[in-house]
């Protein structure tokens, strides 16, 4: 079965209130209509992070969608891999949890270095962990069945734009990942764009964009040749950096990003990516 997911930055940026299970709900059947799978709820250590949980599990539940955890380390510390299974046994019986081959799925935002065995044995069941380790710093990946590539745009090997002299496509990222995954399932991105203008005026200041100016097009196309298991899109709700497909939402509370992300809805890429996933996921 081919899996299509987005992240879900519901716990961090341009926060949101959300209350109650049917919160979520527009969410999810949103994403259904479009052939979507599931959500990765990309999660900190926030004191709201098991409310907000609890509710989206709920809300998927009740919409016949699924949700996996995925462990953002700009938050979590490698040090943590008990406490990271402790959280996934926290929710890995509950009826919305995406299962693939019969095990708890599990991903990350980075988490290099990270004992996987420890949590493994902290979960206490079978874990397809796919996180988004960086094949740059020399991780081992054998402990996994899988990894995400989270680098979606064409960028310069560092992060940033790229160059005349330094240009790595997306393309040319998955053939690193594939190539030393050697069979075990590759998660690829797809996102329409990246644009982010935080100052100094905020700790998390990042100011600069990825030239994506075809990017949600050529790349759906590539995803078709390239026929991966998984596809992640990036993302739902990230905000800050403006590669959101999923609708505004308020209230909320404005990290700094309001200044360009207010009445700017993403809404005619969610049209384009219909078709798209469906063409994907009949193979």
């Amino acid at each position: 079965m081919a899996y299509v997911v987005p992240k879900d930055n519901r716990q961090t940026g341009w926060s949101l209130h959300t209350l109650c299970a049917s919160d979520y709900d527009d969410d999810m059947k949103r994403a259904k209509s479009l052939g979507i799978d599931a959500f990765a709820l990309n999660i900190g250590t926030d004191p709201y992070t098991d409310q907000q949980l609890q509710l989206a599990y709920d809300s998927a539940a009740n919409n016949a969608m699924k949700v996996f955890l995925s462990f953002d380390f700009n938050w979590w510390h490698i040090e943590q891999a008990a406490e990271v299974g402790q959280k996934v046994a926290q929710y890995a019986s509950k009826p919305a949890q995406l299962l693939v081959d019969d095990k708890v799925f599990v991903s990350s935002f980075a988490g290099d270095g990270m004992n996987v065995a420890a949590m493994r044995a902290a979960v206490g069941r079978s874990v397809f962990f796919a996180p988004n380790f960086h094949l740059s710093t020399g991780t081992d990946i054998s402990p996994v069945d899988g990894l995400l590539n989270w680098m979606a745009w064409p960028n310069n090997g560092n992060n940033k734009a790229p160059t005349a002299e330094h240009s790595i496509s997306v393309a040319d990222g998955d053939r690193e990942y594939v190539d030393a995954l050697g069979g075990k399932a590759y998660i690829a991105p797809v996102s329409p764009w990246f644009f982010t203008h935080f100052g100094p005026e905020v700790s998390y200041s990042k100011n600069w964009n990825f030239p994506s100016d075809l990017l949600w097009f050529n790349r759906w196309n590539e995803i078709l040749e390239l026929k991966p298991r998984f596809i992640e899109i990036v993302t739902w709700n990230d905000y800050g950096e403006s590669h959101y497909i999923g609708p505004l939402r308020s209230p909320h509370t404005d990290d700094g990003a309001l200044k360009w992300v207010n009445d700017m809805p993403h809404g005619g890429w969610l049209d384009i990516s219909k078709p798209y996933i469906a063409a994907f996921k009949a193979g």
